[in-house]
């Protein structure tokens, strides 16, 4: 936690964040001795904000370009005054099924221990897991269409899709964008025993997430032929569909490999849109599809709910312009840590005791 003085040293180097400052350079904007100034400076270096040139009292500092403040402040401007990026194949091809992680181990360990809401040795609830899980899901279908700016309440999309009252107010895009979630997570909740991070079930599950909403018919559940570009990041992806094809197939070859249902679900859901491996639904299609591990293995699923738009947002644009990925972990892990309690009070286990009643 910085201190006020140091947050204003902080705002002084954000004003230019490619110079170089040294204390003389910072006086005048903070009401301090050298001293006290240079130990100001020395705290910031120690905790990763500043880099310093030299080591003396007569050294420069600039920005470090990895801290987590520097890459808020870096991919909240405009996406103009960025630099373009081009996918980075070492992200994938570095990553080794259960020796490399994208999430950490303690972060594994409490998604694992928040998740398991049927508990152990407990078959009376699994017999009412798959059932109760796709009555729980809608959850993920509002959640899910509401990232897409559909204009939905939680309430109106229940009865949409259980009873089929279409509520006021949207489109028939919108309408469709809503009702495709429900074709896809009924697939999903019914099929998850069976399925994997496979070619097949991925083009499955975007078969059903972009049903009429995609013009090209023959796009639908394929890998694009053409390139992608978005108009809120300069992040390029691959535009070869030779290579497109090459990393999809190490996506699902790796991803099945992977063992820890966490870290195979947080694989998917950074994994997916980086390689933008459709034409358009990726995020839809990830956030479905990560949910299979956590399915087949009776977890509380992730439905988005607690899960800020612009906190997931921020965390693929992180991962997307500078590969870095602790951003959409730790607000995984921060969403997952309220929604899956919910879930086990309606599963009616007590993660340290027994069974709240029967499910019928």
């Amino acid at each position: 936690m910085l201190t006020e003085r140091q947050q204003t040293i902080l705002g002084v180097f954000l004003q230019n964040p490619s110079v170089t400052l040294n204390v003389g350079d910072l006086l005048p904007h903070i009401e301090v001795g050298r001293t006290t100034l240079f130990r100001d400076l020395t705290v910031m270096v120690g905790i990763g904000l500043l880099l310093p040139d030299a080591p003396t009292r007569a050294r420069t500092y600039r920005l470090n370009p990895s801290s987590a403040v520097y890459l808020r402040w870096d991919l909240s401007r405009p996406p103009q005054q960025r630099l373009p990026v081009s996918y980075n194949p070492k992200l994938l091809d570095d990553y080794q099924p259960n020796q490399t992680f994208l999430l950490s181990a303690t972060q594994r360990a409490e998604l694992m221990q928040v998740g398991n809401i049927a508990g152990s040795g407990k078959p009376e609830l699994g017999k009412n897991y798959t059932r109760l899980i796709a009555t729980l899901l809608i959850d993920l279908a509002h959640a899910s269409s509401n990232l897409e700016n559909v204009p939905i309440s939680w309430l109106d999309t229940k009865t949409l899709l259980e009873f089929g009252e279409r509520p006021d107010g949207l489109d028939e895009t919108q309408l469709r964008i809503v009702l495709n979630h429900k074709a896809a997570i009924n697939h999903l909740t019914t099929h998850a025993g069976d399925m994997h991070l496979s070619r097949w079930d991925l083009s499955d599950l975007h078969s059903l997430i972009a049903d009429g909403l995609i013009a090209e018919t023959a796009a639908i559940g394929r890998l694009r032929s053409w390139v992608v570009r978005f108009s809120d990041s300069r992040y390029l992806p691959p535009d070869n569909p030779y290579l497109l094809n090459e990393a999809f197939e190490e996506f699902c070859r790796k991803g099945s490999a992977i063992a820890d249902p966490y870290e195979q679900a947080f694989f998917s859901m950074t994994f997916i849109p980086y390689l933008q491996p459709f034409q358009d639904g990726n995020k839809r299609t990830s956030r479905l599809a990560m949910n299979i591990p956590l399915l087949k293995n009776c977890l509380a699923p992730f439905s988005f709910t607690d899960l800020r738009k612009r906190d997931y947002m921020f965390g693929l644009l992180a991962f997307y312009e500078r590969g870095q990925h602790a951003f959409l972990a730790e607000a995984f892990v921060a969403a997952y840590r309220q929604t899956a309690p919910r879930y086990a009070e309606l599963l009616g286990y007590v993660q340290g005791g027994g069974v709240l009643g029967t499910l019928t």
